[in-house]
């Protein structure tokens, strides 16, 4: 029986034009009346990712956000990394030392970036509410989850490889996209979370359901042999899957749950 259902948002959850499925509430009321837990799992920031939930649900959705930095449960943080003063500025550093990274930082304080073009203003507006542009990173914003690191020269290519030799394990780099990728303290994933996650409501792999899409899913697909990536997903990351699910624009995730789960 499953117990605990994990789902990616961007790509996954949400379509195109970042809209929940139709009938996602009428799922999610059925997920309460059976006691199974349902999780957002996300590179959003928790401001960006709970408002899609009326206040009603704050404690029937658990929140894995900043791809795994910080978790939410029962409306309540229950596992939070911040990355040290002195590494962000020296990542802040590399970053324009490497050229075409630009940082969107996800602080207790809020989003911010510095200032950029208006294609950038709504680059970043698809993904975080009331983000702010500061004129420097040296400003009181408070300690920082992560950086979300837009790069239109290609993150797989370009500025993962450019990181991940510069930081080595000291930061965890996942790629979220073509032209965005997530930068937290080292040993921070979404698989982590969900893996403590899973202890705390008392799920194992056999009970636990997990959607996603793109590489920063993978290690929490691992994690569960109920695992989806959905048919608009990476072709890399569908073969670390059981399941494919149907695409995000086709409510894929409540299709699925309610082909294997609500039976």
């Amino acid at each position: 029986m499953i117990k605990l259902i994990a789902s990616d948002m961007d790509g996954t959850l949400l379509d195109d034009e970042k809209r929940l499925p139709d009938d996602f509430f009428t799922v999610l009321d059925e997920l309460q009346s059976r006691g199974i837990r349902f999780a957002v799992a996300t590179g959003r920031t928790y401001t960006a990712a709970e408002h899609f939930f009326p206040e009603k649900y704050k404690n029937a959705v658990s929140y894995i956000c900043d791809n795994g930095a910080c978790t939410y449960h029962n409306g309540k943080p229950v596992n939070v990394n911040f990355i040290d003063n002195e590494t962000f500025r020296e990542l802040v550093r590399t970053c324009g030392e490497i050229g075409d990274l630009k940082p969107v930082v996800c602080a207790e304080k809020g989003v911010f970036h510095l200032p950029d073009s208006e294609e950038f203003n709504r680059e970043v507006g698809r993904f975080y509410r009331n983000h702010k542009t500061i004129e420097s990173f040296s400003e009181d914003i408070g300690r920082v989850y992560k950086l979300a690191v837009c790069d239109m020269l290609g993150t797989m290519k370009h500025g993962k490889p450019a990181l991940d030799k510069a930081f080595g394990e000291r930061l965890s780099v996942l790629v979220s996209g073509e032209i965005w990728m997530d930068v937290m303290p080292g040993g921070v994933s979404k698989g982590k979370a969900l893996a403590a996650l899973m202890q705390l409501v008392g799920a194992s792999r056999a009970e636990t359901m997990v959607f996603g899409d793109y590489f920063n899913d993978a290690d929490m697909l691992s994690l569960s042999d109920w695992s989806f990536c959905m048919a608009n997903g990476h072709e890399d990351v569908k073969k670390l899957c059981r399941f494919t699910a149907p695409d995000n624009n086709s409510g894929g995730v409540t299709s699925s749950i309610k082909q294997f789960v609500l039976v």
